[in-house]
């Protein structure tokens, strides 16, 4: 007699209750170990396929059934596809290749596989042909359930988010209720792991595919855009011409060397004037969005006179705003101040600004200050006139973007800001906006550094 827990016991009895225990110890140990095993699995899989195979391949292994399957569910034409099988070899094994199992129709009501995966619960089944839809007679049936000695199969549903995603179906070799101790307290886990892992394998293929396919249409989108890029080049290239044609007979036009004109007809040329310097513009901005989009914008950095560059340029529109009654407020530096710019590319900047500076503004003024700022040259114009909203200003330099005043201004292409700031940049300059808001007018600052 021994004593445990305070109480005298035989021999016998506390070396059957050790059994017992040791017993139960290595079934959970046999169970943690191929839990981890189907671990390891789920760890270094990525495809579904592969991941599938991987378990059925581990069950087959540990269990020695007479066979596994997994099948998984496509609920776009409702039906549960077989994606791996391992059974016992026979001397004539009726099951074909997986991917020649026929797929089973979950609407079916005779299928019991159906009814499983329909209902959630687990199935056992003494017939192979309740499971299996085989291109085989009966008579091979019959000798393959013989020959491995199969006497139930188990469905036991795939289950996540309470949805039936698959089946893992098995052939044992005994009656359905004589599971062991240590398959009853596996399969509750292992069908939760295998499960997970089937979802993170399909996750997985689902993020390849859609990588993909952001991929191809990423590079078609940009055989678009490089195709769209060349057209602009083109088709402004081929505006070019003739726009200085028209623009040459303009100034022959007016300057009376085709003879005098009317009153009316003079102002209907300043008119074809106006409409013809604003399609120069355009096309000029076409060219450059081109070369700036198909990287070949280059600039020519020389030392360049700013304060003469604006005075020429404010001169030039002054016109422009007298047709407004605008006045427009620059003083000539006293000193020279250069910067190092490309001399035709800083003239299309400013011209931006003068231009929107007076196309923005019905009433007040424009007004343009250049002064050195430490190391740099700053430009600034300053208008009175319809400003900018913030949303105005979180968008304002970017490609066809049109501010909301732009509904006031019909000539508006959405093109010279993003043009003005790309040529800038280029230049090693900056260029920012500021604004109080709508109606109160904006500041529009360039700077470069100053040509040493």
């Amino acid at each position: 007699m021994v004593k445990t827990g305070g109480h005298e016991v035989s021999l016998d009895d506390a070396n059957r209750e050790l059994y017992i225990r040791n017993a139960e110890l290595a079934v959970r140990n046999k169970t943690l170990s191929l839990l981890h095993s189907m671990s390891d699995v789920t760890i270094r899989a990525l495809s579904t396929d592969e991941m599938v195979r991987e378990i059925v391949l581990a069950l087959d292994g540990e269990f020695s059934y007479p066979f596994v399957a997994i099948g998984l569910c496509d609920v776009s034409v409702n039906t549960l596809h077989w994606k791996s099988l391992a059974c016992t070899k026979t001397k004539e094994t009726i099951f074909p290749d997986v991917e020649k199992m026929l797929p089973v129709n979950l609407a079916s009501r005779s299928n019991i596989c159906a009814r499983a995966i329909r209902t959630g619960r687990r199935r056992i089944t003494h017939e192979l042909r309740d499971v299996f839809l085989l291109d085989a007679s009966d008579e091979q049936v019959e000798q393959y359930v013989l020959e491995s000695r199969m006497k139930s199969i188990l469905i036991l549903p795939l289950i996540f988010q309470e949805q039936s995603i698959g089946a893992l179906i098995i052939g044992i070799d005994r009656l359905g209720k004589g599971l062991t101790r240590y398959e009853r307290e596996t399969f509750q886990p292992l069908l939760g792991l295998i499960t997970i892992a089937i979802q993170k394998a399909e996750t997985y293929e689902h993020l390849q595919r859609t990588t993909k396919q952001l991929r191809v249409a990423n590079r078609h989108l940009h055989e678009l855009d490089e195709m769209k890029t060349e057209f602009l080049s083109i088709a402004s290239h081929q505006l070019r011409t003739p726009l200085a044609v028209v623009k040459g007979y303009i100034g022959m036009l007016k300057g009376g060397m085709l003879g005098p004109l009317e009153e009316k007809q003079s102002e209907t040329l300043g008119r074809m004037e106006a409409g013809t310097e604003q399609l120069i513009m355009l096309v000029n901005h076409l060219l450059d969005v081109s070369r700036i989009e198909a990287n070949r914008l280059q600039v020519r950095l020389e030392r360049v006179d700013i304060g003469g560059t604006l005075d020429t340029l404010v001169k030039f529109l002054r016109a422009k705003a007298d047709e407004k009654n605008l006045a427009v407020n620059f003083t000539l530096p006293e000193k020279v101040i250069t910067a190092n710019v490309d001399p035709e590319k800083v003239k299309e900047v400013f011209m931006n600004l003068l231009d929107n500076a007076i196309k923005y503004t019905d009433v007040g003024s424009v007004t343009v200050e250049v002064r050195e700022d430490g190391h740099n040259v700053t430009v600034a114009v300053r208008d009175t006139g319809h400003g900018l909203t913030e949303k105005d200003m979180s968008h304002l330099f970017e490609k066809f973007v049109t501010g909301s005043a732009s509904q006031k201004v019909k000539t508006t292409t959405g093109l010279g800001l993003y043009v003005c700031k790309k040529l800038t940049e280029a230049m090693q300059g900056t260029v920012v906006a500021e604004s109080a808001g709508a109606e109160k007018g904006s500041t529009f600052t360039v700077t470069f550094p100053l040509a040493l």
